[in-house]
């Protein structure tokens, strides 16, 4: 009985190293962008840019208005969206009291990357 649960237990420490070391590698994968884009942005346009549907019902906006890879939101150039980040559009709130002009660059940067090779720069 004493062997099994020493075996058991060797297990279970092995099974948790591998656990946190497969954890912060993928923190690793996560660019500072995509860090950025996901805590400020994806509540409501999603982690992909495609929108967050039950986020537009709350806001009671319409769903087509916060996918930013619809086509009016990709054809945009880059100091557009970044306007739109930093002084806010309808219910969207202004981020320039929360976030620097580097860091707003670097959010419209990735989202570019999210909107596809058409994705106006």
């Amino acid at each position: 009985m004493r062997n099994y649960l020493r075996e058991l237990i060797a297990f279970l420490v092995l099974a948790l190293s591998i656990f946190s070391f497969a954890a912060a590698f993928a923190d690793d994968a996560v660019s500072p962008s995509q860090k950025l884009f996901e805590g400020k942005c994806a509540q409501c346009h999603g982690k992909d840019a495609k929108g967050n549907v039950k986020m537009a019902k709350a806001l009671k906006v319409d769903p087509i208005n916060v996918d930013l890879t619809r086509a009016a939101a990709v054809s945009l150039t880059s100091d557009q969206t970044a306007a739109i980040v930093t002084n806010g559009k309808n219910k969207m709130p202004k981020f320039n009291a929360k976030l620097t002009a580097d860091q707003i660059k670097t959010i419209v940067a990735y989202l570019k990357t999210l909107q596809g090779p058409n994705a106006a720069n």
